[in-house]
């Protein structure tokens, strides 16, 4: 039984905000099958949120999180001051490619998005400052994961085991390991529809003090626009962006990865 200082209607409020879970919308009836709570109730729930404008309504009927409602756990999450740091140089890279621009961190054994700056197609990868994703099926995890030593991505793997989430998902640990050399020979990470059925995302990692990866860069987008012909030109301006944030935090370049795109 729940002590007399828990409040229901806080409890109930954040029910409906963790149904949202790694989904960029829902409709009305989803939530409510989520949450186990009445139609009604949701309903009111969500009619403040949107007041407040921690979640927005689209035109087809659904809701979506706003990046309001990211940026507070962003104020008290790892990378809030490298956020700043990073967004101005992230601007030219959406205005440039029209696609999702992400920053994240490793935190907790998962991507942790600190920044996000979302595509203006009307059809594109959605994402919020506050999300989290797994590791191993992205390629700012695949960034982050490459500058862990043999103990800590030992720890990281043991926490968060490798899920399936598409066909194409790295599905053991000496794949995945394959895929992290590659990340760090070529400098830059490649989600080819492992995360997300239809969808694609190249990142770059940026560094800080000789080697130590503390963030990725990322370009994420439907595969129909971010196709394998793009990836060069798109890891080659990713990697540009992180080496001049990472210069920003004296990255002396003596170890780490290479800053050219190849094939």
């Amino acid at each position: 039984m729940k002590d007399r200082s828990y409040i229901q209607a806080v409890g109930r409020t954040m029910k409906v905000l963790e149904a949202f879970n790694r989904q960029p919308s829902a409709n009305l009836t989803e939530l409510a099958q989520r949450t186990g709570l009445v139609k009604s109730a949701v309903f009111r729930i969500l009619h403040t949120l949107s007041e407040l404008k921690y979640v927005e309504k689209q035109a087809d009927g659904r809701y979506r999180i706003t990046g309001r409602l990211g940026q507070l756990a962003v104020e008290a999450q790892p990378g809030r001051d490298l956020s700043r740091l990073a967004a101005p140089l992230m601007a030219p890279l959406l205005a440039r490619f029209q696609e999702t621009v992400n920053l994240g961190v490793l935190d907790e054994g998962e991507v942790l998005y600190v920044h996000v700056l979302e595509s203006p197609h009307a059809f594109r990868l959605a994402a919020h400052a506050g999300m989290r994703s797994p590791v191993h099926s992205t390629a700012l995890g695949k960034c982050l994961l490459s500058g862990l030593s043999p103990k800590e991505l030992d720890d990281v793997l043991k926490a968060r085991p490798l899920q399936s989430l598409t066909t194409r998902t790295v599905r053991d640990r000496a794949a995945l390991e394959r895929e992290l050399k590659r990340t760090r020979e070529r400098g830059y990470a490649i989600d080819n529809g492992e995360d997300s059925e239809g969808a694609r995302c190249i990142a770059a990692p940026i560094f800080q003090g000789a080697s130590q990866v503390v963030a990725a860069l990322s370009i994420s987008g439907p595969a129909s626009r971010v196709h394998p012909g793009k990836d060069r030109e798109m890891a080659k301006a990713l990697m540009e962006v992180a080496r001049r944030i990472s210069a920003m935090l004296r990255y002396t370049a003596s170890g780490g990865m290479e800053t050219r795109a190849r094939g």
